[in-house]
């Protein structure tokens, strides 16, 4: 019996950020027109937020998304998003049918049980859970299994391994997958989502689906259209395509696909960049959040090789900016272990 394997198209909302969550609606309506037409199983759909300034991507409620749906969903189905952080389940309105039936909630190590109460208010509204710890490889075994059984409590219809900070090698997967796939209840499906940062994102994917066929566990992975996302992108929707094609029976259209790029895609390029580059791969050897890589590219001289020494000196929190009372805009400390560094230098 072969595991039964679905693709999760993020372009919309991974590839949002480098729009400032704020595309033209036609570029909308035409990424998901092509993932409809080419048979992607899940496409997200956008940012439920608590906070909305008028940005086309974000949404206070699913009924805000109905407009830019395709009006034949054929086999796809829509998946909403939110940051547990920047969203509430009583914002939440209950699922009718009409919009995404499928809710991701992405959630920080902290945050694990205003996100179960989350996943389970969300359940009784009728949507089914796609459940996200943010940087699966930053749990502990221990950590992860305690993890597991509360979500086995829960039941969300997913429970996905995250890369956050593109920081995973194949050992790592294999060990968080065997890890979910034994503890984890047998009827929840496990997902993947990572970043491209080593370079390995397509290459994971793959592996995992290895994997599955191995226990016959249902999974779905996630990619973009050219990779697109914030940083280093991510795993690519068109080569998952071809993969699961030739080597799982699937029958997704990759040359729509390929159209849909062309259309929209490409014609941004010019002006919207991501992908690998020396300081995405600092990013992910180092574990550290792409902002703070930025920080110094946008306001010091350093060099790519000074970039690497003040990561490292940075503390494991300092580097991913997650955690209870750590505010993501300060870089106080960043540019104190920079000051030190250059002074040290001289």
């Amino acid at each position: 019996m072969r595991a039964k394997v679905h693709i999760v198209d993020c372009t919309i909302r991974d590839g949002g950020y480098l729009l400032d969550k704020n595309s033209d609606p036609e570029f909308i309506t035409g990424i998901f027109q092509g993932l409809v037409d080419a048979g992607i199983d899940f496409m997200e759909t956008g940012f439920l937020q608590s906070k909305v300034n008028g940005e086309t991507l974000v949404y206070h409620n699913s009924k805000d998304v109905i407009k830019y749906l395709p009006k034949e969903s054929k086999r796809t189905t829509y998946l909403g998003f939110c940051d547990n952080s920047r969203y509430s389940a009583e914002e939440l309105d209950e699922c009718d049918g009409k919009s995404f039936k499928w809710l991701r909630i992405s959630f920080a190590k902290h945050e694990i049980v205003d996100s179960l109460a989350f996943c389970k208010a969300a359940k009784e509204k009728g949507y089914c859970v796609q459940f996200n710890p943010m940087d699966s490889i930053n749990y502990t075994m221990e950590e992860r299994a305690k993890l597991i059984e509360k979500v086995n409590e829960v039941k969300p219809a997913a429970f996905s391994i995250v890369d956050t900070f593109g920081a995973m090698y194949m050992t790592d997967l294999e060990t968080i997958f065997r890890q979910f796939d034994s503890l984890l209840d047998k009827d929840i499906m496990i997902g993947l989502h990572s970043h491209d940062n080593l370079g390995l994102s397509c290459a994971l994917a793959e592996r995992m689906v290895e994997l599955a066929q191995e226990t016959e566990r249902e999974i779905c992975i996630d990619g973009s259209l050219f990779g697109m996302g914030r940083g280093a992108g991510n795993a690519k929707t068109e080569l998952l395509a071809d993969y699961l094609n030739k080597h799982c029976g699937t029958n997704y259209n990759v040359q729509v696909l390929l159209e849909t790029i062309d259309k929209f895609i490409v014609p941004i390029l010019d002006h919207v960049h991501w992908g690998y580059d020396l300081p995405m791969f600092i990013c992910g050897t180092k574990h550290s959040h792409v902002d703070n890589v930025n920080h110094l590219k946008q306001t010091t001289d350093a060099s790519i090789t000074d970039i690497f020494n003040v990561i490292e000196i940075l503390t494991p929190q300092q580097r991913t900016r997650y955690g209870a009372g750590y505010s993501k805009t300060d870089f106080s400390q960043l540019d104190m272990c920079f000051e030190k560094y250059k002074n040290r230098k001289e």
